[in-house]
């Protein structure tokens, strides 16, 4: 035994002739002043009978169920009884949906006939329980939707998602019942709430619908559909995953898709290289191929695109943190460029060194190689790599780490490269301020207080705390870093290849087809 949950619409219920018409509407035209003359449903084919609003047809035929057999006609519904009849399947309940407007429309806007009022169907009641007692000899259960004073009526989207939760969550039902439902029938928002919220609500569900098509006759025809809710319920986590890669969270776009059957392998395999690339991991990539000028510029440019992602979806603490990172990387590999263009040889070991390789770059930062203990030869080196040495109290072993402090890679990238000074942005030369005030310092609350910022405080920090007159996080981000970033990069003629992430996520999320391969 199953249920079937049916919604109805204004042209569920058709006159197959007028002859009746005029007297049973005679009894009832006070009622309803205006027009009383049924309309062909189709000009081309009479056979196809006459619609008048809901609302006026149920009340003109309430009092005349010996009419209903001979006068009226319920084509969705026969299509949608005749798979239960066909298939043998019995049905325990069949629940209906009625809409009733009155409550949202005032009498001077019911004197139109257009007004959604004359759409409702809930004076279809007793046709529609005549209907069921003649195909299925069971009594129909009616939910009305009934939207309130001040609502928007069912043609609105979220307050008919509301109607139609609450309609639902007061029936009960046995989850070991199939739940047949046929949703095609009244407005769109009455038929999408019913559609999205009964996958949600029950267990095993059959979507039973009714499939339009022409005969040889050029006739218009209808037969019952039957489909699975699982089909429509992969389409849907699908449709999901594809809106999570699209807004930047590949990883739980991933999560979906490997509990799906039948998605492309392909896909798969390009959305683990972008989890990897949104963790600016690259398996392909040896650990020692890492702190390279290449490597380290290709993660630099990459990141600058997820640090938009993040900031856009407002996740400060992810972007102010990889944009510090990403600062960082910059400053080390655009010293580590300059740096290998200075030829100059030191005496180490009684032999002579090129100076640019005696500095190294590891996990720790950028230092001296740890071989060199002679004071007097590190401060050789670091003249020769034009270190700004006169800005540093240099005396002893330790002194010499101030090679990787910002505030001396800044100054250091302004001796290699004087034009980089005209080039640097607010929020660098900020940070590169050694004693600057941290109760300012955003990224210093969120990854060691754990404080919230609200929006201006981030545009305010995004902007090195100048003045300015920026409103927004990602003007300040893409005009004011993002834009000299590229600038920068690009002057100091540091290697990369550029593919817009945006359009990437995009083509990944395109190929991904609801199609089971």
């Amino acid at each position: 035994m199953s249920i079937w949950i049916v919604t109805t619409g204004n042209s569920d219920v058709i006159l197959q002739h007028r002859q009746n018409w005029a007297n049973f509407y005679g009894e009832i035209d006070a009622e309803f002043p205006g027009s009383s003359s049924p309309t062909l449903k189709d000009p081309y084919d009479k056979d196809a009978g006459y619609t008048f609003p809901a609302r006026v047809l149920g009340r003109v035929y309430a009092n005349h169920a010996d009419d209903y057999k001979s006068d009226l006609r319920f084509p969705l519904l026969d299509t949608y009884s005749s798979y239960f009849i066909h298939t043998g399947i019995k049905l325990e309940r069949v629940i209906i949906f009625l809409t009733d407007q009155t409550a949202i429309f005032n009498q001077d806007q019911i004197i139109y006939e257009k007004c959604p009022y004359w759409q409702d169907t809930c004076t279809l009641q007793p046709l529609l329980e005549w209907y069921c007692q003649q195909k299925f000899s069971l009594q129909p259960e009616f939910v009305y939707l009934q939207p309130q004073e001040s609502s928007q009526g069912i043609e609105n989207w979220d307050g008919t998602l509301s109607l139609v939760d609450k309609a639902l969550g007061k029936l009960a039902y046995n989850q070991t019942k199939t739940i047949y439902v046929s949703h095609q029938a009244g407005t769109p928002a009455i038929s999408s709430a019913v559609q999205f919220l009964t996958l949600g609500k029950f267990k095993d569900v059959v979507f039973l619908v009714s499939n339009e098509y022409f005969d040889e006759d050029y006739k218009h025809k209808s037969q019952p559909q039957a489909i699975q809710s699982s089909n429509y319920g992969r389409g849907i986590q699908i449709q999901k995953a594809k809106q999570l890669i699209i807004s930047g969270f590949p990883g739980a776009a991933l999560k979906i898709l490997e509990d799906i059957q039948g998605i492309n392998q392909a896909c798969i395999v390009e959305l683990e290289a972008m989890v990897n690339f949104f963790n600016l991991y690259n398996p392909l990539i040896d650990d020692s191929e890492e702190l390279t000028v290449t490597s380290a510029t290709q993660r630099v440019v990459d990141s600058l695109d997820l640090i938009g992602f993040f900031l856009n979806q407002k996740n400060y603490l992810g972007g102010i943190t990889l944009l510090a990172a990403a600062q960082e990387t910059f400053l080390k590999v655009a010293i580590i460029s300059q740096v290998a263009m200075i030829k100059e040889t030191v005496t180490f070991e009684e032999k002579p060194c090129q100076a640019n390789e005696m500095i190294v770059w590891t996990s720790l930062g950028l230092f001296l190689h740890n071989s060199i203990k002679d004071l007097s030869i590190k401060m050789e080196i670091l003249q020769k790599l034009k270190f700004p040495v006169n800005k540093f109290r240099l005396e002893q072993d330790k002194d010499f780490n101030v090679t990787n402090r910002n505030s001396a890679l800044l100054d250091w990238l302004n001796n290699l490269e004087p034009q980089f000074s005209k080039l640097s942005w607010g929020l660098l030369k900020w940070s590169c301020v050694h004693n600057r005030n941290s109760d300012d310092d955003v990224r210093n609350q969120l990854m060691h207080n754990l404080r919230g910022v609200q929006d201006i405080e981030v545009v305010d920090y995004l902007l090195g705390y100048e003045k300015h007159q920026v409103a927004d996080v990602m003007t300040a981000y893409n005009n004011y870093i993002k834009q000299q970033f590229f600038k920068a990069i690009d002057h100091l003629q540091l290697p990369y290849t550029r593919e817009k992430l945006a359009k990437k996520l995009q083509k990944i999320a395109d190929s991904i087809s609801t199609d089971a391969a």
